[in-house]
């Protein structure tokens, strides 16, 4: 069993049992959350959502803009929201009342994919391939499956390096905008869009079908890269497995 530093919070960012002052507003309790997350760097989040399931979205999408920390939400897995939850960025759904023996099966899970997926994407790995393209972050190149290359900006290299560690999950754009500037530029500057808008074209220059839509928009919530990605050792290994 895998030893792991958790935080259960609920669906207004509160800590249960954590000593609250009766009057006490929402920003403070989420600037509690966000300390407790700073000092503990907990291997997954357990976020108590069946309270208020209309919440949940907004909860997680908050976390999602300040920790890359996996979210395991407690829910109603037959409510529609449960699956909103995973677009937003939860990693997994457990149903209330909680049982103890699934929660940690759960919490086993999460931890050994997100550290197999942590060694995978900084154990040195050269070049990441994603639907007939190569990716080559520390040159800044794109390669299409016919030789040809496309020159990526620095920021357009970095963006895209930080979709392929997380394929299929959203990004949020504050998430994205502290990717590019850290803390300097407020969440809606539109310089985040025009530097997609531009990683999209050069991608379409490569693969043409297909290839504009590998970066996919959620309006009001963020982006998603929507491509099973591999390392180019991992490629190279399937292909002689085949």
């Amino acid at each position: 069993m895998t030893a792991a530093t958790i935080i259960f919070a609920r669906e207004d960012l509160s800590i249960p049992g954590a000593v609250e002052p009766p009057s006490e507003r929402g920003v403070a309790k989420e600037a509690r959350f966000f300390k407790l997350l700073r000092e503990t760097s907990p291997d997954v989040i357990v976020l108590d959502l069946s309270r208020d399931p209309t919440r949940g979205v907004a909860a997680i999408l908050k976390i999602r803009a300040r920790s890359p920390v996996p979210i395991l939400a407690v829910c109603d897995l037959g409510n529609p929201s449960a699956e909103e939850f995973r677009i937003a960025g939860a990693a997994d759904c457990i149903p209330t009342p909680i049982e103890l023996y699934l929660l940690n099966d759960r919490l086993q899970q999460i931890i050994r994919v997100t550290r197999a997926a942590a060694s995978r994407f900084t154990s040195g790995a050269t070049a990441f391939v994603f639907d007939g393209i190569t990716f080559d972050p520390y040159r800044d190149l794109l390669a299409g499956a016919n030789g040809a290359t496309v020159a990526l900006t620095t920021s357009e290299s970095r963006l895209l390096q930080h979709f392929v560690s997380r394929p299929w999950r959203l990004c949020p754009r504050a998430e994205l905008t502290a990717v590019l500037y850290g803390s300097s530029r407020p969440a809606g500057d539109r310089a985040i869009d025009i530097i997609i808008n531009r990683l999209r074209r050069k991608l379409a220059l490569l693969r043409e079908a297909g290839a504009r839509t590998l970066i996919k928009t959620e309006f009001r919530r963020g982006y998603l890269f929507v491509a099973a990605v591999a390392t180019a050792e991992e490629w190279s290994a399937g292909d002689a497995a085949a």
